[in-house]
């Protein structure tokens, strides 16, 4: 089981921003995070990245109790299994697309290997699998080229590419196509659920687009005000669904 809640709790600032009695997602599993803003799907991602501990209740993702404090090992071991796409990719314009690819690599480089690292001196090995991770999502040979001087959906790549390299066991998208043309989105929908599969990752996204929804997920969660309204398969998620979810609080 890739997440496991029970009476999870996340309060903040007096407010109670999440609250959701039971929520277990199988490894492998797509699943969508839907609602208006302020609904807690944003809170519910960063508590399964171990950025936000719940209140109260109990969280284990990947084995680790988040209910619980981490150690610094605990904590590490957490970061290199999840991967993370964000909007705006978060990849570092400066440096090539190479570079960008074995980023995904650090955490999982130990003792002298992770010291050269951070002069960007990589093993071969290492190097050879992100050129091959680049020419799996379309840009062999690109390596060298600066990620400020490519295109959003040949960054998008890179993105895809830095998570093979990092080879999560859980990834996390927050509405990572926001900024994205309708073009552009559905190709990083398509480029995050190939990389999933590819992966044999767990994937769940916050997603505010529903005809983005059949492309990232198989199951639909429907957040309003903290809670969970619906737990659904995607087939099932029709326009009165949305309708009722999205509709005006009282």
């Amino acid at each position: 089981m890739a997440v496991q809640a029970a009476d999870l709790t996340v309060v903040a600032g007096g407010r109670e921003l999440l609250a959701l009695p039971a929520l277990r997602i199988a490894a492998g599993e797509r699943v969508a995070i839907i609602g208006h803003n302020g609904a807690g799907k944003s809170t519910l991602l960063r508590c399964l990245a171990g950025f936000m501990r719940p209140s109260r209740g109990q969280l284990t993702v990947l084995g680790q109790a988040l209910h619980q404090p981490l150690s610094g090992t605990e904590l590490r071991g957490l970061r290199r299994d999840v991967g993370q796409v964000l909007q705006g990719l978060h990849l570092v314009g400066r440096l090539n697309a190479l570079d960008n690819a074995l980023i995904g690599r650090l955490g999982r480089l130990q003792g002298a290997a992770a010291m050269r690292s951070w002069l960007r001196w990589f093993s071969d090995a290492d190097t050879a699998d992100a050129e091959a991770a680049l020419a799996r999502v379309g840009l062999a040979g690109r390596g060298a080229e600066r990620v400020d001087r490519l295109s959003g959906g040949e960054r998008q790549r890179v993105a895809m590419a830095r998570l093979l390299l990092q080879r999560p066991r859980l990834i996390l998208a927050d509405e990572p196509s926001a900024s994205l043309d309708p073009t552009g989105a559905q190709d990083l929908c398509n480029g995050l659920s190939r990389t999933a599969l590819e992966l044999g990752a767990t994937l769940i996204s916050v997603v505010h687009q529903a005809e983005l929804l059949p492309l990232l997920a198989d199951r639909v969660l429907g957040l309003r005000q903290g809670r969970l309204v619906f737990d659904l398969p995607t087939v099932q998620v029709d326009a009165p669904t949305l309708a009722s979810l999205y509709a005006s609080q009282p």
